[in-house]
C-alpha cells in the first residue's frame, strides 16, 4: 500500500451540552473516529478498512444534516496536515470539518481500491474516490480561505492531482479486465485505448504535483513531494511500457498478413520507444522498479529478435512518430460515483429540498444582478469621469492653481527632494564615502594577514623543531584561488566606488542647494513655471476656481458612491445565502430582502443622479489658452526634475557600492576565520 498518501488525523473536540439529536450524534459519531486504529487500514487490514468506511459514511451524514440548521454553539475542531502530522490548524467552521473527513474517505476509498482483487470491485472503489475528490471541491470554498491555506493536502491543486491518479487508477483496470477477455485485435486495440488514457491521467498527476510546488500555497515537504514524484513517474512509465510492448507485438505478429502496411517497422518503433521510457526513468531515479528491471531484459530480447527479422524477412523501415497507429482515446467512462450508502440515504432528502434550493437559486440570481449592475455603473462613471479628467489635464491645472496661490513643488518633484533631504543632501553622502573608505582600509590589512598566513604556510616544510607542521599543498592552492577571487572582488568593488564618486561630483553643487534650502527656495528656481501659472491664474480665475469646487465635490460624492456599495455588499455577504442555500428561506423573508436591496440600490443611483460631469466638462473647455500654458510652464518644472535624476541615480549607485564592499568584507571574514582554524587544527 502507497504510504505517501496518508490520512488527516485530528483531535478530541469539546462539544456543549445540547438537546440537538443530531449534535450529540455527531459528537458520539467522532470521538469514535479519533480513537479509531487508522495504521490498521494503510496495513491493508480490509476489515478495518469496511469498518471505517461506514463509520466515515454515518458521520458524513451526520454532517449533512447539522450543516442545514442553525446551529449557534461554537465548536472548534483541530486537524493536521497529512503530510505534516504534527502541525494541526484549528477552525470553527462546519465546513472545514465535511472537508476534511471527506479527503479522509476518498483516500480510504483509493487504498481499498488498489487491495481489492476482484476488479470491478476496485472500480467502483475508484469512482467512489472521485466522487468524494469532486464533492471536496464543491465544500473548499465556503473555507476561511486563510484556513485552507494552512493544509498543503486541501489546495485545488492537490486535489486535481489524487483526481487525475484516481481516475488513471480505473482506467488502468479497465485496461486489466479487457485483455483477460479480449478474444482478437479490435478488442486488443479497445483495451489499449484505455491504457492510453490510464497514462495520459498519470502525466497529469505529475503536472498537478509540479504545479503544486510552484504556487504560492503551502507546499508539500521536499521528502513526500519527491516519493509521490516518483512513484507518479513509475506509475506513468509502466503503462506507457505495457503499452508500446503491446503494440509492438501485435505489429510484429500481424506484420505477414499486411506487407503494405510495414508493420514490422512499426514493431521496432514501439520496442525503441519502450526500451527509452525505461532508460529515461533509471537514469532519474536510484530505485528501480522491478517490474521495468525485467521487462527490460525482455524487451531487448524482443528488439533483438525483431531487428533479425526484418534484417532477413520484411525489411521495413522504422517507423517515424507521425506513422504509428491513432488509438482511440476512451475518455469519461470512469466517472464518479456516490458510495451506495450515501446515495441511498440522500435521495430522498434531495427531492424534498430541491423546490427550497430553486427558490432561494431565483433570488440569489437576481441578488446578483443588481450587485453587478451597481458595480458596472461604478466602472462606466469612473471611466467617464477618468476621460474628462485626462482629456482636459484637470490634474495639472489643479496644480497650477495651486501653485499661483502659494509657492509648492509638484508631487513628482517633492518626492525627489524629500529622498534627497532624507539622505542628508551631501553631508549625508559624504558620511556615506568615510563609511565606504573605512570598509577599503580594514579589507585591505585582512586580505595582507590573509596572504600573510598563506605565504608562511608554504615556507613552513616540516618544521619539526619548533613544533609546527604545514597545510597540505592542495589546501594551501584552495585558499590562494580564495584570495585571488577576493582580490577581483576587491578591485571591482573599487571601480564602482571610484564610478560613484566621479559622479556625484557632477551634482555637487545642485546637491548642496537642496540640503542648504527650503521648499520655497528649491520652488523659485522654476521662475518661468511660477510666472506662467500665475498669468493662466488671472485670466482664468473663475473658472479654475469652479474646475476646483466640481472636482472636489465630486471626488467625495465618489467615495459616498463606495461607501453605499460597500454598504450593499455588506448586507448581501451577511445575509449568509450559502446557507439559505441548504435550509431555505420562506416567502415572507424573500420579500423583505429584496425591498431593502432595493432600497439601497436607490440610495446608490440617487448619488449618481446629483453629480453633473457635462458641467465639469463644459467648464474646463472655457480654460483660456490652455495649451500654450501647458507648453511653457512645464519647461521649468522638468529641466528642474532631470537635474534631480542623476543624484537620485548616484545615491542609489552609491547603496550598491557599499553592499558589494559589504559581501566582500563578510566573504573576508568567513576566509580568514576558516584558514585560521584549519591551521590551528593542523598544529593541535
Amino acid at each position: 500500500m502507497n504510504i505517501s498518501f496518508r490520512f488527516k488525523q485530528t483531535k478530541l473536540s469539546q462539544f456543549p451540552k445540547t438537546e440537538n439529536k443530531t449534535l450529540i450524534s455527531i459528537s458520539e459519531c467522532r470521538k469514535r473516529l479519533v480513537q479509531f486504529q487508522y495504521q490498521e487500514c494503510l496495513k491493508g487490514n480490509f476489515d478495518v478498512c469496511s469498518q471505517l468506511e461506514k463509520l466515515l459514511l454515518e458521520y458524513i451524514a451526520l454532517l449533512d444534516e447539522i450543516l442545514k440548521q442553525q446551529i449557534k454553539e461554537e465548536i472548534t475542531f483541530s486537524w493536521n496536515d497529512s503530510y505534516e502530522p504534527n502541525k494541526f490548524t484549528q477552525s470553527n467552521q462546519w465546513h472545514y470539518e465535511y472537508a476534511c473527513n471527506l479527503y479522509n474517505l476518498g483516500i480510504l476509498f483509493y487504498h481499498q481500491g488498489e487491495n481489492i482483487q476482484q476488479i470491478k470491485d476496485s472500480l467502483t472503489k475508484s469512482r467512489n474516490s472521485l466522487w468524494c475528490y469532486q464533492k471536496l471541491q464543491e465544500v473548499l470554498p465556503f473555507i476561511n480561505s486563510k484556513i485552507v491555506q494552512q493544509h498543503s493536502d486541501l489546495s485545488v491543486v492537490h486535489i486535481y492531482m489524487l483526481n487525475s491518479y484516481a481516475s488513471a487508477f480505473g482506467y488502468k483496470k479497465l485496461y486489466d479486465h479487457f485483455k483477460q477477455n479480449n478474444k482478437g485485435n479490435d478488442e486488443l486495440m479497445d483495451s489499449l485505448g484505455f491504457l492510453y488514457e490510464a497514462n495520459k491521467l498519470y502525466d497529469s498527476s505529475i503536472r498537478y504535483l509540479i504545479q503544486s510546488k510552484q504556487c504560492q500555497k503551502k507546499q508539500i515537504p521536499p521528502i513526500i513531494y519527491n516519493q509521490l514524484l516518483e512513484k507518479f513517474t513509475n506509475d506513468s512509465t509502466v503503462s506507457e511500457v505495457i503499452l508500446y510492448v503491446e503494440l509492438a507485438k501485435m505489429m510484429a505478429d500481424t506484420a505477414k498478413e499486411f506487407p503494405k502496411e510495414l508493420r514490422m517497422g512499426k514493431a521496432i518503433a514501439y520496442i525503441n520507444k519502450a526500451e527509452q521510457a525505461i532508460t529515461s526513468i533509471f537514469k532519474k531515479y536510484k530505485t528501480k522498479n522491478q517490474f521495468l528491471v525485467d521487462q527490460l531484459t525482455q524487451i531487448l530480447v524482443q528488439k533483438k529478435e525483431y531487428n533479425y527479422l526484418n534484417d532477413k524477412v520484411n525489411k521495413n523501415p522504422i517507423a517515424k512518430e507521425y506513422e504509428l497507429l491513432q488509438l482511440t482515446v476512451k475518455q469519461d467512462l470512469i466517472k464518479p460515483k456516490a458510495p451506495d450508502f450515501y446515495a441511498q440515504n440522500n435521495e430522498q432528502k434531495q427531492k424534498q429540498e430541491d423546490e427550497k434550493k430553486f427558490a432561494v437559486l431565483k433570488l440569489i440570481e437576481e441578488i446578483n444582478s443588481k450587485k453587478l449592475q451597481a458595480n458596472q455603473k461604478l466602472v462606466q462613471f469612473q471611466n467617464q469621469y477618468t476621460t474628462i479628467f485626462t482629456q482636459n489635464n484637470l490634474q495639472y491645472m489643479l496644480d497650477a492653481f495651486q501653485n499661483a496661490e502659494q509657492l509648492k513643488l509638484t508631487p513628482s518633484i517633492q518626492q525627489k527632494v524629500d529622498f534627497i533631504k532624507d539622505r542628508g543632501g551631501w553631508k549625508g553622502y559624504s558620511q556615506q564615502i568615510n563609511k565606504v573608505h573605512q570598509l577599503q582600509q580594514e579589507q585591505g590589512k585582512q586580505l595582507i594577514q590573509i596572504k600573510n598566513l598563506i605565504d608562511h604556510q608554504t615556507q613552513i616544510e616540516g618544521n619539526v623543531e619548533q613544533g609546527k607542521k604545514q597545510l597540505t599543498q592542495q589546501q594551501i592552492e584552495v585558499f590562494r584561488r580564495v584570495f585571488d577571487d577576493l582580490q577581483k572582488r576587491l578591485l571591482e568593488a573599487n571601480y564602482i566606488h571610484k564610478n560613484n564618486e566621479d559622479q556625484i561630483q557632477k551634482v555637487k553643487d545642485q546637491l548642496l542647494f537642496i540640503e542648504q534650502n527650503n521648499n520655497q527656495m528649491i520652488t523659485s528656481k522654476m521662475q518661468t513655471s511660477l510666472q506662467e501659472s500665475q498669468k493662466f491664474y488671472k485670466q482664468n480665475i473663475i473658472h479654475l476656481k469652479s474646475v476646483s469646487l466640481s472636482v472636489e465635490i465630486i471626488n467625495n460624492k465618489l467615495e459616498m458612491i463606495k461607501q453605499q456599495l460597500a454598504s450593499l455588499e455588506k448586507y448581501i455577504d451577511d445575509l449568509r445565502l450559502d446557507k439559505s442555500l441548504i435550509n431555505g428561506i420562506d416567502q415572507f423573508m424573500q420579500q423583505q430582502i429584496m425591498k431593502i436591496i432595493t432600497q439601497k440600490i436607490n440610495d446608490y443611483d440617487a448619488i449618481f443622479q446629483s453629480i453633473n460631469l457635462n458641467q465639469l466638462e463644459e467648464v474646463s473647455k472655457k480654460l483660456k489658452e490652455q495649451q500654450l500654458f501647458m507648453a511653457i510652464a512645464n519647461q521649468d518644472e522638468e529641466a528642474f526634475e532631470n537635474q534631480l535624476k542623476p543624484i537620485i541615480e548616484a545615491f542609489q549607485n552609491l547603496d550598491y557600492g557599499q553592499q558589494f564592499y559589504e559581501s566582500v568584507q563578510l566573504q573576508i571574514v568567513q576566509v580568514s576565520q576558516a584558514l585560521q582554524e584549519l591551521v590551528n587544527r593542523v598544529n593541535q
